[in-house]
């Protein structure tokens, strides 16, 4: 039988599918931000986005300095764009790695999943912002359009609060 799924959890699923890179920001012990590509895995279905990293990287180091963090997505064909805002955890959970586990992560781990120096990014998703833009040219000229004789912008906006007590 399949668990129940919140309606803002599901709604993020289907807005980052697809976005397989975001780009996150973290805080500096000095409180600068600090921006770097990361390869999501999934938003499972508690609204967690999990993340592979090394645990003795500066991102890690920043994670258990400050835990808040910002993601910012683009899909690949500049329709969408999501920004999401959370508390993030550096783990190691075997399960976890198993099911998220690629060959191609030995670019980065060449002992492969054994190796001790692998953790996981798990971000609880409390907020979540996203942008909705036409791909076809057509529409995007009848929506400026629109905008010029109605004096009203015509963007598909709207934020998801998953968790809001965590921001």
């Amino acid at each position: 039988m399949a668990s129940y799924v919140p309606r803002s959890i599901r709604q993020l699923q289907r807005l980052l599918r697809g976005m397989s890179t975001g780009m996150m920001t973290t805080q500096t012990s000095d409180g600068t931000a600090h921006t770097r590509p990361m390869m999501v895995h999934e938003v499972d279905d508690e609204g967690w986005l999990w993340f592979l990293t090394d645990r003795y990287s500066r991102k890690a180091w920043e994670l258990i300095q400050n835990p808040q963090v910002t993601i910012a997505f683009q899909s690949s064909q500049g329709d969408r764009y999501v920004s999401v805002q959370g508390t993030a955890v550096v783990v190691r959970d075997d399960v976890q790695l198993e099911k998220m586990w690629k060959p191609s992560y030995r670019a980065w781990f060449p002992r492969g999943k054994q190796d001790a120096e692998i953790a996981l990014v798990a971000v609880r998703v409390a907020r979540a912002e996203y942008w909705l833009v036409p791909q076809r040219r057509l529409a995007r000229v009848a929506y400026a359009a629109k905008s010029i004789f109605t004096g009203r912008r015509h963007e598909h906006h709207g934020v998801l609060d998953l968790y809001p007590a965590l921001i």
